[in-house]
This record gives structure tokens, C-alpha cells and sequence, in this order.
């Protein structure tokens, strides 16, 4: 039977799961890239803009994003990773 969670031991793995997700960054591959722009889309920070000419993402701003991972779920291309 698991080990019943008290209030300190609940509080110290929700200070770890915190501390683990204020450490996720945005990497972004640009050579994967082919210009679908659901990047773009979604981001509710506004971190990228389309590139029209060249048909690639581009990603600005990164210490603005919050690391929701949106652009990962929704870039078709593998072009963009969220990782520690």
C-alpha cells in the first residue's frame, strides 16, 4: 500500500515540481523548420514570428516565455523541444 502523504512531504514534492518546471527552456531547430507557423499561433506570450520569405519560425523574446509548451504539442517538424 503507498505510503500516505503528509502535508510536508506533499509540500516538498510540489517545491520540486517547481523548481524543475521554472528550469524547462525552449530549444528550437530552425534547419527543421518548414514554415507552418502553429508556433506562431499559439504561443500566448507572442515568442514567434513568421518569416514569410525564408518559411521558417522565428523565436524572440525566450527570457519572456513561460515554457507552456504549446509550440512543442503543435510543430509538426520536431522543431521545437521544451527540456531542463
Amino acid at each position: 500500500m503507498p505510503e500516505k502523504l503528509s502535508f510536508w512531504s506533499s509540500l516538498a514534492e510540489h517545491w520540486r515540481i517547481a523548481r524543475t518546471l521554472r528550469g524547462l527552456q525552449i530549444h528550437f531547430y530552425p534547419e527543421k523548420c518548414t514554415g507552418v507557423w502553429q508556433c506562431y499561433e499559439v504561443c500566448p506570450i507572442g515568442c514567434w514570428t513568421p518569416d514569410r520569405e525564408a518559411r521558417k519560425a522565428i523565436f524572440h523574446d525566450g527570457y519572456r516565455c513561460i515554457a507552456c509548451g504549446a509550440c512543442v504539442l503543435q510543430c509538426p517538424e520536431g522543431a521545437i523541444e521544451l527540456t531542463v
